[in-house]
């Protein structure tokens, strides 16, 4: 029993030898072939990891606030990074820190002697808005009806327009002073991971690019490359052109108010400045509450009428705005943003529509990659060409012609 159990476990053992040896042999006739996924996975897995993506956005928008600055910021200011390492070759990190302090002493210096000016302008602002309010009722009382040319104009509308708007300026101003939207501890956090991220995004922006272009296909990559490209000069036109225009146009009517004895100058300049991003709707909303603040100034100076002196405001506005459209318009973002005016007022709307503020400061913008994208599209719909990438910009093309600089400043307000 014991050799023929001995012999039966020696030939199950060769048996089990044998197998081994033919699944090996199997294995290794068998050739790896990666895993491929059809159409369909294709189609599942990326709906699922975009589906994902705004899930996590929205779990996490509360702290998305310092990397989208770090994001814009290091978007806005690669350029000048690139430029000065590429003119110097002594490293990206020493210009990026350089940056950093005259940043640092050029806000400290703002914050210095502006801050307190602002703040007590605002808060005289907002303090004088309900005098302003019942100024503006008493103006139009019994002035509701006007007659002109044999017709009957109502302007209690008017009125009721102008109190609210004076009204919600007021109470907008006097939640913001002093109006901190986070506590200190969050406010020191945010700052430091903007700082960071936006550090690294600018010391890693070659890598960053380098990577975004190895995930196209190498066969497309070119062309999307190329895609690529028109859409950043739209954006990076337009982006950093309003922020130089906020900066201009704030100094540039600083100047007659401050001459004119306006109240509140450095708040009623900052605030045109700003709504310099808002087309169309931006400037005239500028130029009316400039208006209205100096109509019912107490004592209007150089022996002006509180009317006379609202109207010189109000054409110190429009020559300023024709000379914005005309000439700093064209020579900052350039002849880029080719829209035609109904595109622009219907772009306007509806980014309003969509998104309040923000969607009135990017609708220009993304109307512009919209119509890129579209172009795009019709010619592979028909089956053309695409158009070889545009050359390198000379010294005269950046000037551009005239017909393209009035052209741009049509696309950005034509209905000024």
């Amino acid at each position: 029993m014991r050799q023929r159990h001995a012999g039966r476990r020696f030939v199950v053992y060769h048996r089990g030898a044998g197998c081994n040896v033919a699944a090996r042999w199997l294995l290794m006739s068998i050739e790896p072939r990666p895993i491929r996924f059809s159409p369909q996975i294709k189609l599942i897995t990326v709906g699922a990891l975009v589906a994902l993506t705004i899930l996590l956005l929205f779990a996490v928008e509360h702290i998305l606030a310092p990397f989208i600055a770090a994001i814009v910021t290091a978007y806005l200011f690669n350029p000048l990074v690139t430029w000065l390492d590429r003119r110097t070759h002594i490293g990206r990190a020493l210009w990026i820190a350089v940056l950093y302090v005259i940043a640092f002493l050029l806000l400290y210096g703002l914050f210095t002697w502006m801050w307190p000016r602002i703040t007590q302008q605002t808060s005289d602002l907002a303090s004088a808005a309900p005098a302003i309010a019942t100024e503006i009722r008493d103006f139009f009382a019994g002035r509701e009806q006007i007659e002109f040319a044999g017709f009957v104009i109502d302007l209690a509308p008017l009125e009721e327009q102008l109190i609210s708007i004076v009204r919600d300026v007021g109470a907008s101003l006097s939640g913001s002073v002093p109006g901190l939207v986070f506590s200190a501890v969050e406010g020191v956090i945010f700052v430091l991971v903007y700082l960071i991220i936006t550090f690294y995004l600018l010391l890693q922006a070659g890598q960053l690019k380098h990577w975004a272009a190895q995930l196209i296909p190498a066969p497309y990559r070119a062309e999307i490359g190329n895609l690529g490209n028109q859409i950043d000069q739209v954006f990076s036109a337009y982006i950093r052109g309003q922020l130089i225009l906020i900066v201009v146009m704030s100094v540039l009517l600083y100047i007659p108010l401050s001459v004119l004895q306006v109240p509140y100058a450095l708040v009623v300049a900052i605030s045109s400045g700003v709504l310099e991003i808002l087309p169309i709707i931006g400037p005239w909303s500028a130029a009316g509450i400039a208006m209205v603040v100096a109509f019912f100034q107490p004592n209007p100076p150089f022996g002006l009428s509180s009317l006379s002196l609202a109207a010189l405001l109000g054409i110190i506005y429009f020559v300023l705005r024709q000379i914005e459209d005309h000439f700093i318009i064209p020579n900052v973002m350039g002849p880029l943003v080719r829209l035609h005016p109904a595109v622009v007022i219907f772009a306007i709307l509806a980014g309003g529509a969509i998104a309040g503020a923000f969607g009135l400061f990017i609708a220009i913008p993304v109307a512009a990659v919209i119509r890129i994208l579209l172009s795009y599209l019709y010619r592979k719909l028909t089956d053309q060409a695409e158009p070889p990438p545009p050359a390198p910009r000379t010294r005269h093309a950046r000037h551009g012609s005239t017909n393209e600089q009035s052209g741009t400043a049509q696309a950005r307000g034509t209905s000024d």
